[in-house]
């Protein structure tokens, strides 16, 4: 199996190829600037030469497994393009990570008579596997084969930072257990007691990497014994400290596990399996993966609702990609706007970011964005896009080092991805409509900045809260610090992160984390792809959701190896579920929306009066909800 937990990758991508382009900084001397445009018009022709000339197999793929082939084909191509990464990690043996959306069964044995391994098969036949590159073409070209694309790639939302802070005080206390801070920020200490719950009767399950120290924490006497669904258990330890603390807030809950890292199909499987052979009543999960639409519930963000229609509590990381009230974004969603000057040798219309009187193509990234994956979505139902959109990374010298060009022709997906070089400087993403509509476009450079360099400005918005986290019935949660700082910077000369309240109880002046990704989250389709405002998919259309719903703890202590203590909203969602599980139950019969209220109306408002973007209704508290929901006193 494959993990890209954190965006680690499981192979290292071939470094091929590169492609220069315009640095549209008016500054630059005209020689340097017609040279860099001679070199932008000869890389990007050559990238355009091949999206012109795919062949049918070819067109079921996507541009970086095309390009990787191709270039590894071609010396002659390949020498056009010298410093061109396609982001594509193909093995030692030559194969590559890749999911096969199929219409049959038999593509599987197809994988494994070509050389392949199968990893997993989804009951509608989809495919994951390891296949060689060799082999794409003649598995892409059956009939049965609707697309072949590297493998999704998926991160959880734990921040790493000096995680070893505590482990010194650790040691010395060796005999005890460790309590998450946010036990007693959150008031769930005294909640029990006063009110005589502890999450008995209820269960709670966790998807997240793994659990590869569960029976350590179990005999260290941090955990009870922990449900895991046959053959799920994973690879990693997050979702070992999420269970730690569950059952710290809520510790006579029944707990279970299941990995989200096998494929997305997997774990939106794994979500259903949840419920109805593990009997889960609430669900929380760390993971998103990187092409969950933002702008209609997909095969995880449905089998979300799949559950909650049936009475599952459902909570999910908001994600750690920064906000725009703290200037910690890398995120712009908007209407498309065509730029009135072109970038040399691109086939197509760029973006300008710019609206003002002002042209300008292309949105800066900070030094912190190395190695981070971009990610382009626009406006088009899932699986149907007629409109194709094109994606390019650019360095400091004008160079395209990576880009996303697949083709989108009525049915394919409105999804573009590429990856920041894990080195160099002055990296600039630039969006290109090569064919059709204008559409509402989302860019999203994941745990990375937009910022202003050289004649370059900043343009970010709110709203990368996405995916299954912002499904409607969904509780998406932002993350809050329970006790101690985050001692790393998110980006170098960043102002230092807030402490949290600790032994005290949050009050409305705590703050919230600087990278906690915020809301709102405009959708335009319905799940079936039917269009909300038919005719209108523009920044006028379709519906906004409030995400995210609520904050809650993080940057707490577990026992688990790396996660001393546990930052990111990856901790705040088990605070979240555990306080749900202490008023479930209080109150046994208490339905979901009653759930929903008590934990709403009763949170601690954080920020600007109301509802805001970051941190949502505010800080949820477990005596006070309780209290919400009618459970009496003891």
């Amino acid at each position: 199996m494959v993990r890209f937990s954190r965006v680690a990758a499981h192979a290292v991508p071939l470094t091929v190829g590169a492609l220069l382009l315009t640095t549209g900084v008016s500054a630059a001397q005209p020689s340097t600037v017609d040279a860099a445009a001679a070199r932008t018009e000869a890389g990007i022709n050559a990238l355009q030469s091949i999206k012109k000339s795919l062949s049918p197999a070819e067109r079921k793929q996507s541009s970086q497994l095309v390009v990787e082939k191709r270039l590894r084909a071609d010396r002659s191509l390949a020498a056009k393009l010298p410093e061109y990464r396609s982001g594509v990690g193909v093995s030692t043996a030559g194969t590559v990570a890749v999911d096969i959306a199929a219409q049959s069964k038999a593509v599987a044995n197809a994988v494994k008579a070509a050389g392949g391994a199968v990893r997993y098969v989804s009951p509608d036949g989809a495919v994951r596997a390891d296949l060689p590159l060799s082999a794409l073409d003649a598995i892409a070209g059956r009939a049965d084969v609707a697309e072949v694309k590297p493998a999704a790639r998926a991160t959880t939302w734990s921040e790493p930072g000096n995680r070893d802070l505590r482990q010194a005080v650790a040691a010395q206390a060796a005999a005890a257990t460790q309590v998450s801070e946010g036990d007693k920020a959150h008031g769930a200490d005294t909640a029990r007691t006063t009110y005589g719950v502890s999450g008995s009767g209820v269960k709670v399950c966790v998807l997240s990497d793994g659990v590869d120290s569960l029976a350590k924490s179990q005999s260290a006497g941090e955990l009870p014994a922990v449900d895991v669904l046959s053959g799920q258990k994973g690879s990693g330890d997050e979702g070992t400290a999420m269970l730690e603390i569950i059952h710290d807030l809520a510790p006579n809950a029944t707990l279970g596990f299941a990995t989200a890292f096998t494929s997305e199909a997997s774990f939106a499987a794994n979500i259903r399996a949840l419920r109805t052979t593990g009997g889960c009543q609430i669900i929380v999960d760390d993971v998103s993966y990187f092409d969950e639409s933002p702008f209609q519930d997909t095969q995880v963000a449905q089998a979300v609702n799949d559950v909650t229609a049936a009475g599952v509590l459902y909570f999910s990381s908001a994600g750690n990609s920064g906000n725009a009230t703290d200037g910690t974004s890398g995120y712009y969603e908007g209407d498309f706007r065509a730029s009135s000057s072109k970038i040399s040798g691109v086939t197509g219309t760029p973006h300008d970011f710019d609206p003002s009187s002002t042209t300008q193509n292309f949105d800066a990234l900070s030094a912190g964005s190395l190695g981070k994956p971009v990610t382009l979505f626009w406006s088009d139902p899932w699986g149907k896009s007629a409109n194709d959109y094109d994606l390019f990374i650019l360095n400091s010298a004008g160079s395209v080092v990576a880009s996303s060009e697949n083709a989108q022709s009525g049915t394919q997906n409105p999804y573009e991805i590429a990856s920041v070089p894990t080195t160099g400087s002055g990296f600039k993403v630039a969006v290109v409509k090569y064919s059709g509509a204008d559409r509402f476009i989302a860019l999203n450079v994941i745990r990375g900045r937009f910022v202003a360099s050289g004649s370059l400005k900043a343009f970010s918005t709110n709203g990368v809260t996405n995916g299954h986290s912002a499904a409607v019935n969904a509780f998406s949660v932002a993350a809050a610090p329970a006790a101690g700082a985050f001692t790393r910077p998110l980006e170098t000369g960043d102002p230092a992160n807030p402490a949290g309240p600790y032994p005290g109880l949050y009050t409305a002046s705590s703050k919230w984390e600087r990278f906690s990704s915020d809301g709102k989250r405009r959708v335009f389709y319905n799940a079936d792809g039917t269009a909300i405002t038919p005719g209108n998919v523009s920044s006028t259309g379709g519906t906004v959701r409030t995400k995210p719903d609520i904050t809650a703890a993080d940057g707490v202590a577990t026992s688990v190896t790396g996660f001393q203590p546990f930052f990111g909203t990856s901790a705040a969602a088990p605070h979240a579920a555990a306080i749900a599980a202490l008023l479930l139950s209080g109150k046994s019969t208490a339905t979901p929306a009653q759930i929903r209220a008590a934990l709403v109306s009763s949170s601690i408002d954080l920020g600007p009066a109301g509802f805001d973007t970051v941190t949502g209704s505010g800080v949820i508290m477990a005596g006070p909800a309780l209290a919400a929901l009618g459970v009496a006193a003891k």
